[in-house]
This record gives structure tokens, sequence and C-alpha cells, in this order.
């Protein structure tokens, strides 16, 4: 593991993504032909066709705003418990190990389930494999609608997401922490599932590369917590001034760098 330094008023962290155990167990395959095919759509007026797709995307847009708002438990470690684990680098530096642990919320995962059964999807258990099937980690598999449109526009909204750390100091600055790594996210978009032989199985996330087979725009949700660490070099004199820690998930606004925290102004949750 690299150490990084603190140059002016930034501070660069690297990750490291907490492991999960393998997990075990038969899952039903794909099953319901109809849910994969597209409503009779070709037989209807184009007004009404149009109509049931910004139907389809209010319904998503509202599905996204549980996710972003309620889809994430996370849990960090205080501030106190951070100033007791730091250590020392060299003169007026220390490294801080910053825990994270984020689960995905029941009540969001009922809520994608019941939009896709309100617009003839999917869902399903599945299974995703890492390290070529040496760990299977149990998720929810689901695909809400069988319109490609509709498909493609969730996928890219859940994976615009962001975590952001917030380092809280006394006078209410902030050092924000961003990073939208997929892998460090329980809700994610789902690259590919193959369902062959009756097992579901996740073998990538990130992007579909198309919408229209049955095997693409899926989106995810792993079952178990995801943890993981961000370890940061940052000045001592700061470390004595940190009072609060705080986690958020965001829409990606495209300012947000990946493993580095910047050092801000008061923000309303710094105040």
């Amino acid at each position: 593991m690299r150490c990084l330094r603190v140059i002016g008023p930034f501070i660069l962290f690297l990750s490291l993504l907490g492991s999960l155990p393998p997990e075990s167990g038969e899952t039903k395959g794909l099953t319901g032909k109809a849910a994969y095919e597209p409503p009779d759509g070709e037989d209807r007026p184009p007004l009404i066709q149009l109509a049931q797709k910004s139907g389809e995307k209010a319904v998503v847009d509202e599905l996204f705003k549980k996710i972003l708002g309620q889809g994430f438990l996370i849990t960090l470690a205080t501030a106190d418990e951070l100033k007791a684990r730091a250590e020392r680098q060299e003169p007026e530096q220390v490294v801080l190990d910053v825990p994270v642990t984020i689960k995905a919320s029941e009540g969001v995962q009922a809520a994608i389930d019941k939009t896709a059964q309100d617009l003839g999807g999917l869902s399903l258990d599945a299974v995703l494999e890492l390290d070529i099937g040496m760990v299977r980690l149990q998720a929810r598999a689901v695909r809400v609608s069988s319109d490609p449109q509709t498909l493609e526009y969730l996928q890219r909204r859940v994976g615009s997401l962001v975590f952001v750390l917030e380092l809280v100091l006394d006078d209410g600055e902030v050092y924000e922490c961003s990073s939208a790594d997929i892998w460090r996210f329980p809700i994610t978009p789902v690259s590919q599932l193959f369902a062959y032989g009756g097992r579901p199985t996740i073998q990538g996330l990130g992007i579909s590369p198309e919408f229209g087979m049955k095997d693409y725009g899926f989106i995810a949700t792993r079952k178990k917590p995801i943890s993981f660490t961000y370890k940061a070099l940052m000045q001592e004199t700061d470390l004595k001034r940190l009072t609060k820690v705080h986690g958020k998930v965001i829409e990606r606004k495209g300012s947000e760098t990946e493993g580095q925290c910047k050092k801000t102004g008061k923000t309303a949750s710094g105040r």
C-alpha cells in the first residue's frame, strides 16, 4: 500500500475494499418469459406509446429518489475514535484510517421490487461472482421494465452515485473525500446477468452494452454490508480540530475526484 503526501489544502487517501465471506446457495433461474417480451406497443398509436414511456420515466424517477434518499445505511467511526487510532507519519502529519460500512436498506429493496412488478419487469435472486467464482455473494437482481430506454435510464442514474465522506473541523470547515467506485455500493447497475442452467449469475457490474436483450439492463442489490477503509494523511493541527464525521450518497455532479480529499468551505452539515 502506498503512502500519499499532503499537498497544499488537499489530502490524498487510499482505499481498501472490505472483503466479504463467500456465500452459497441455489437460486432460481429466470422464469416468466413474458416478463421480457415488450407489451403490445407495436400495434398502439405512437402517442399512446409515448405516454406510456413518459409514465415509466416518472415512476423510475420516484424510485431513484428513494434509492438516493433512503437506500443506504452508512456506519462510520466517530471523530474521537479516529483520533485515538491516528498514527504519526512524520512531524506535523498523521495517518488517519476511516472505516466505512454501507448497507442497502430493506425498504428500498421492496420499492425496487414493487417498481418491477408495476412496470412488468422481473425480480430474482442471483449470485455475484468474484475471482472467477472463488467468492460468491448473494444479491437481488431486478430488471424494472421491458422497455430498453427505461432500463438504460435507470442504470445510468444508479451508476452516477458517489459516496462522500465529510471530516468536519471545529469551525465548520470540511474535508470532503469522494468515491464513485462501483464496488463500494450495495446498489449498482449490472453489465450482464447469465441465467443458464437455472442459476442466475452476475459476473460484472457497470452499464450494460445494450438493453434490448433479456440478459441486460438489471440493477443489483447486495444483501450483505460492504466495508472499506479510507486511509488519509492529515495535518496534526487539523486532526485536533476534527469534531464530526459524516457520510452521504449523492448523484454525481462532475467535480468529484476519485481518491482525493479536498478541504472546502463550510457546508450545511458542517455548520
